[in-house]
């Protein structure tokens, strides 16, 4: 457990915010169990906090006063809002991080001009008195330096000496799939359909993790099973009726600054393990600090069912509208980001189209949706699906590459019609659609899954998730406007030697 005591002197007037409580005098310690967080672009900070507290009554204050704390002494400074709250486990996680104590004296006038600063916003004034107080933001020096904080909420597994092995993610799923509960973890849910269940899982996320990488054993490496100290691994399935399943999204969803909700549909030729993996490798590699939420549909996971998958995303078109509607009514005022990958996007846009042809208002706890490679037919898309899902809100982004074979196969298996993920001459480009060619990203061999697998792209993502920066916004960090004559304006990434557009001047 790390410890430290600081002794925190102002020099300029205080302001009588929450007077009465602080000019009562001197109180003794008081002890405060917090679950704060830090965020910003690049990382997300979570921990279970023991605040104490001497000199001073700062209780209606204490969460954003630790949470400040917490960001200067425990992660170096490095998140842009801090939030705090009671300790509550879903919010911080199970067992997230080892327990840090901070103590800090103050007198009454000290403490009411930090009571001020925490009424600003979300800490910023609040940390930067901390840092002026403590020395110009210098972390002070400890014998004994706490651990690093995890990403996200998950739980942090660490060995007999303290050090990282593996976080833990928790991540909700919805699925259509037929349940074995008597099978193992990774067979829990198979390729036939079922009706629609509820539960969490927990994914593991190594230390040594790469952005944009989704760890399996490799036999190139000699590796026959999974590890979690290598691997992102499913670790378990746990069911939860429908009323527990909304509740600890909500919690998740609204708590610490309202983060909102993250929802994953996987594609073709994807098992309930490796759509688990990937949802907790997203949630993990874009620091998204809400509640993610998987749905899952059944897939057989197998190259040559294409077809009965085709079957089964068609099928699963009512639950997925069921869903939606659950999620946006979960917690109002809640924003909810959704990514859809291959044939999932038949799958998320007709059960988004069916959803807000039933209640139109539902789409405004929408804020983004990002079709990832989709396994659509283009025509069908700009007749039927965009008049509908495309508008003010949410706000949609379509990726496309021309290297995707996987699209090139469904493509020649549906006569020859495009599909809305590729791009070239027929890139689908519509106003109210941020269209982006991701061909010269670096991928894998079949160039269907940069989305996940692209560090690019991932980075790309956060610009758009965290941020919701249109593409225009987001040209001073990775992409660049193209300006076809035919198709209009779309994007592509910075740096790319794509060839020129097809219908230049």
């Amino acid at each position: 457990m790390s410890y430290m005591r600081i002794g925190l002197a102002f020099a300029r007037p205080f302001a009588p915010v929450f007077a009465l409580a602080l000019l009562a005098g001197t109180v003794r310690a008081a002890d405060f169990d917090l679950c704060v967080r830090g965020t910003s672009l690049e990382t997300t900070h979570t921990a279970r906090l023991k605040l104490t507290v001497e000199g001073a009554d700062v209780s209606a204050f204490a969460p954003r006063l630790g949470a400040a704390l917490a960001n200067r002494r425990l992660w170096n400074s490095q998140a842009e809002k801090v939030f705090g709250t009671g300790f509550d486990a879903d919010l911080c996680g199970p067992e997230v991080a080892v327990e840090q104590h901070i103590a800090v004296t103050l007198d009454d006038a000290q403490a009411r001009m930090l009571a001020a600063e925490a009424t600003r916003g979300a800490g910023e004034g609040l940390a930067a008195a901390v840092d002026r107080v403590l020395g110009g933001g210098a972390t002070p020096a400890q014998a004994e330096p706490p651990p690093p904080a995890a990403a996200g909420h998950g739980e942090e597994v660490r060995d007999a000496q303290g050090n990282l092995v593996y976080n833990v993610l928790r991540i909700y799923y919805a699925t259509n799939r037929g349940a074995n509960p008597a099978a193992p973890v990774d067979e829990r849910f198979g390729g036939d359909r079922g009706p629609l269940s509820f539960g969490s899982v927990e994914v593991t996320v190594p230390k040594s993790h790469k952005l944009g990488s989704l760890e399996a054993p490799s036999l190139l490496k000699l590796e026959f099973t999974a590890d979690p100290k290598k691997h992102v691994i499913l670790k378990s399935v746990t069911p939860l009726d429908p009323d527990a399943w909304r509740a600890q999204i909500g919690k998740r969803a609204r708590g610490l600054d309202n983060p909102g909700i993250l929802v994953f549909v996987h594609g073709y030729n994807c098992s309930f393990a490796d759509a688990a993996r990937r949802a907790g490798q997203l949630a993990y590699d874009l620091n998204f600090a809400g509640a993610t939420v998987l749905f899952s549909w059944p897939s057989r996971a197998e190259v040559v069912q294409y077809t009965v998958d085709e079957q089964n995303a068609e099928w699963s078109v009512p639950d997925m509208q069921a869903v939606l509607a659950s999620l946006s009514s979960i917690a109002p005022g809640t924003p909810i980001y959704v990514i859809a990958h291959s044939m999932g996007n038949r799958v998320l846009t007709r059960g988004f189209k069916a959803l807000v042809d039933k209640d139109k208002l539902a789409r405004r706890e929408f804020k983004q949706v990002v079709l990832a490679a989709p396994d659509v037919d283009a025509d069908v898309f700009r007749r039927d699906i965009a008049p509908a899902i495309l508008g003010k809100v949410p706000r949609v982004t379509l990726y496309a590459s021309s290297n995707d074979k996987a699209l090139m196969a469904s493509r020649d298996l549906h006569g020859g019609y495009h599909r809305l993920g590729e791009s070239g001459k027929d890139l689908v480009v519509l106003p109210n659609l941020d269209t982006v060619d991701a061909s010269m990203v670096s991928t894998e061999f079949l160039g269907h899954s940069y989305f996940g697998d692209s560090r690019t792209v991932v980075d790309d993502l956060k610009y758009v998730i965290h941020e919701s920066l249109r593409p225009q916004e987001r040209e001073r960090f990775s992409l660049e406007p193209v300006r076809d004559l035919a198709l209009g304006v779309y994007w592509r990434f910075k740096g790319s030697s794509s060839p020129a557009p097809a219908h230049a001047p």
